[in-house]
């Protein structure tokens, strides 16, 4: 025998109460409520004397409907969406400009290298020892081989020795 039997008791049963405005699958809805049973439907009528049939009926609480409720969530979201978009927008189009820039300053560094590298190759054909010499010979200077120098057609200083 199990504890319940002995003593008699049952735990309650548990039903999960679904929440307002939501449906369980397979369960027709219902727009009326139902009877209680035993009663037709109907108010009880007035117990104390002097008391009408009907009872007076209070205002009812007005709820806003379902749409009002979820104006303001769907504004919340379509407006994150509709910012998040612009921002997306903006920051693409920055990106975009930045790359424009990059590849024209790429350029203009390319040009300059070029430009560097011709210089050094002129300026590397110049000083090498034939192109020196004959440009030493186009400005009048030539080559003193008994001394090793270059010297120029002005007079050292020295004396002749012929005089």
């Amino acid at each position: 025998m199990t504890i319940e039997q002995e003593t008699g008791r049952v735990a309650p049963v548990r039903r999960a109460v679904p929440k307002p405005g939501t449906r369980r699958p397979g369960v027709s809805h219902q727009t009326k409520p139902r009877p209680r049973p035993g009663t037709d439907g109907r108010r009880p009528a007035a117990a104390r004397p002097g008391e009408s049939a009907e009872p007076a009926r209070r205002p009812a609480v007005r709820r806003p409907s379902a749409k009002r409720q979820r104006t303001p969530f769907v504004l919340l979201v379509v407006g994150l969406m509709c910012g998040g978009l612009v921002s997306l927008l903006l920051l693409t189009t920055m990106l975009g400009r930045d790359t424009i820039t990059d590849a024209k300053l790429r350029d203009e560094i390319a040009v300059a290298r070029q430009e560097k590298e011709a210089l050094q190759k002129k300026y590397e054909e110049k000083m090498q020892p034939q192109n020196l010499a004959r440009q030493a010979e186009a400005q009048g200077d030539h080559l003193d081989k008994t001394l090793g120098i270059w010297t120029t057609g002005e007079p050292s200083g020295q004396a002749d020795p012929e005089r």
